[in-house]
């Protein structure tokens, strides 16, 4: 990078993180993307910015999983947390769900979406994203390499909501999984 990319760079970054402009926000963006900086690191200050709405979030997102396919699992682990940790509302959570579904699409070995997932289940309140979170878990454990973490993960679950014929069956399962896992 010669002086004057640096420099570029360096005022994009300073924009990322302290700017609480969507408009100055979005011409940094669009710097970026022009100049084809490819920085992981940066795009993650970008969308962790508090001055985007969720909408920019979303819009964001897309195009940066457009221009950097090969970083499509890290950005949407990325974004998922981002909306897990705005808000615990119900609009969030669908959001961060979307973003956990996309990691796995993008990395469907990988159990770390599906962890995260099952710790977006409400145990309190009977939402409709739990039956979302257990149907996309099925759907993927089939896939993941560490199935032994999601069925611990699942047993502790149903042991929490007292459902403890799961709670068995799961536990019993990945003592399987980890068996297998490590020979």
């Amino acid at each position: 990078m010669n002086k004057m990319q640096n420099d570029i760079y360096k005022k994009i970054e300073w924009a990322f993180r302290n700017s609480n402009s969507p408009d100055e926000l979005f011409d940094r963006f669009t710097d970026a993307i022009k100049l084809k900086i490819s920085d992981l690191s940066l795009y993650k200050i970008f969308l962790a910015n508090p001055a985007l709405s969720t909408d920019e979030i979303k819009m964001f997102t897309g195009k940066l999983l457009k221009e950097m396919p090969e970083e499509r699992f890290q950005l949407s682990m990325w974004t998922a947390k981002i909306f897990e940790n705005r808000q615990m509302s119900y609009e969030f959570i669908e959001n961060a769900l979307h973003y956990y579904e996309i990691a796995m699409q993008s990395n469907p070995s990988s159990h770390e979406p599906l962890l995260e997932m099952i710790n977006l289940y409400n145990r309190d309140m009977d939402l409709p994203s739990n039956k979302r979170i257990l149907e996309l878990v099925d759907s993927f454990i089939p896939s993941v390499n560490r199935k032994s973490k999601v069925y611990f993960s699942l047993a502790e679950l149903y042991k929490k909501t007292n459902d403890l014929n799961n709670a068995s069956r799961y536990l019993a399962l990945a003592n399987k999984a980890a068996e297998r896992e490590s020979s």
